[in-house]
């Protein structure tokens, strides 16, 4: 799912494709290579896209297209 584009800072979280096998950090889901995750760079976290953490950023960027006076 595509959500509009915002200005992302270098330790905003963000969507991945996994480069490599992981295991999600809240989880503990495994993330195949390729895979879809979301990845927090500030604490290096992954999070596997069925995870709560994964729903609260779909949240944030779903708050962030509506802009700042919804």
């Amino acid at each position: 799912m595509r959500y509009a584009r915002y200005n992302n800072l270098r330790d905003d979280p963000r969507e991945i494709t996994a480069r490599f096998d992981s295991v999600c950090q809240e989880t503990g889901l495994p993330i195949k290579k390729g895979e879809t995750a979301i990845y927090y760079p500030k604490g290096k976290g992954i999070y596997h896209v069925n995870s709560r953490q994964a729903g609260e950023f779909y949240n944030w960027l779903e708050d962030l297209s509506m802009g700042w006076n919804y």
